[in-house]
């Protein structure tokens, strides 16, 4: 077992006095922070049809979770210039308490076009974990980095599990969907609060005063070497993970239509969907942590975009909820170190000081790639269904594998790697 020697931990601990403390303190915030977004949001096509939504879900929900998204492109950027300036602890508050405050105010929407606007609303302050992730890769030792985003990652993993969980037995309890948005904004604003109490900060800050830059930074990050591939690899992967979770929602219940199925029945597939996940996704993160210390995130990150492609597969041929549940378990074991070995690489990668900003316009690819996922789903599964969408984005990440992996072997031959 390797370890560390006294002369490095001490160096550590003088360059990085937080680091420790703050990975007791961001996993468990970073557990409410998620168990708050998916106590809601895998049931966001539910509480569409509540408001009277019955035809076209599919588009309803693409639409909306476009401009979620679009709201986080457009200001992640500027979040991650506000970081690298003035800290990244800040940042991880706005995004937790204002997710949390407009979150509560979700359930007063009268129609689902007012229900649309307070979820824009959401969307404006979204982004708690790539927050998080700039803060840990700035604050934390170089030899841990893997591990500690691993562990913070294992926090959101948990929140993911326990959301739908909880979620279902709330829709047991209650019979308005109302009651989730409430609770899931109250967990958002205590998952603040611990950040404020408990996380601190060695603040890396960029020079000179911040001015708001969208296009400028991002030119200037596009000019390193595979960075414009990692964007890329970013936007394409959250089609998969974060933009499916509403897609696979209504792949279930469109399976369900033809069952005698009770809303009983529908709260628990989607939920057994969204928890298959994210629990094998926790089962599996602490072992890829480890792996990309000991391997490389470039290595890694091949490796599980490789196994994310087979593991959606199956998603072409399912029959049944029980299948597209095992689907997903397959995909969470396989690529939920995906988004950790792209946040590595871009700390590695990013010129000093734009870290953050780096991290950001990833975030951003994100939030596209969130939203472009169902929006697509939405015009394509009227006309042709839900398994030509999953087709097409097989196919799209097999051809962003290939770009990436191609910009790889160019910058060996230039002896850039």
């Amino acid at each position: 077992m390797k370890t560390e020697s006294p002369t490095a931990a001490d160096g550590d601990t003088r360059q990085y006095p937080y680091w420790r403390r703050n990975l007791q303190a961001l996993p468990p915030a970073n557990f409410l922070g998620s168990l708050s977004f998916s106590l809601a949001w895998p049931f966001l096509p539910l509480m569409l049809r509540s408001l009277g939504v019955r035809e076209n879900l599919e588009t309803w929900s693409g639409h909306m979770m476009l401009v979620f998204y679009a709201m986080g492109v457009i200001c992640a950027p500027l979040w991650g210039g506000i970081a690298d300036h003035y800290g990244r602890k800040i940042m991880v508050l706005r995004a937790m308490l204002g997710m949390g405050f407009f979150m509560s105010l979700v359930p007063f929407a009268p129609s689902p076009l007012w229900f649309a606007f307070a979820i824009a609303l959401v969307g404006l302050f979204n982004g708690f974990m790539p927050a998080g992730m700039a803060l840990i890769v700035a604050n934390t030792p170089p030899g841990h980095i893997g591990r500690a985003l691993s562990l913070a990652q294992t926090g959101s993993m948990v929140g993911q599990t326990m959301g739908p969980v909880v979620a279902t037995v709330i829709g047991a309890l209650v019979d308005r969907p109302h009651w989730i948005f409430w609770i899931s904004g109250g967990v958002m604003l205590i998952a603040g609060s611990l950040v404020l109490a408990y996380v601190h900060e060695i603040k890396q800050l960029a020079p000179g005063r911040w001015r708001p830059q969208w296009v400028g930074s991002l030119r200037e990050l596009l000019a390193v070497p595979r960075i414009g591939m990692l964007f890329l690899q970013y936007l394409v992967f959250s089609v998969l993970w974060g933009g499916n979770i509403t897609v696979v929602t209504i792949f279930v219940l469109q399976m369900l239509e033809a069952q005698p199925a009770t809303a009983g029945s529908e709260v628990f597939w989607v939920g057994a969907a969204a928890m298959g996940l994210s629990l094998s996704g926790l089962a599996a993160l602490p072992l890829w942590g480890r792996v990309m210390d000991r391997w490389g995130a470039e290595r890694v990150l091949v490796i599980a975009t490789v196994a994310s492609i087979v593991t959606h597969l199956p998603l072409l041929i399912s029959q049944t909820p029980l299948q597209v549940v095992l689907s997903r378990v397959a995909f969470g074991l396989s690529a939920c170190v995906v988004i950790p070995a792209i946040v590595r690489l871009l700390k590695n990668y990013a010129p000093a000081g734009m870290d953050a900003r780096a991290i950001g316009y990833g975030s951003s690819c994100n939030y596209i790639g969130s939203g472009l996922g169902p929006f697509v789903a939405g015009l394509l599964g009227p006309l042709v269904g839900l398994r030509a969408y999953f087709a097409v984005t097989i196919v799209v990440t097999a051809v962003a594998l290939w770009l990436w992996m191609r910009s790889i072997k160019k910058a060996q031959a230039k002896g850039q790697a």
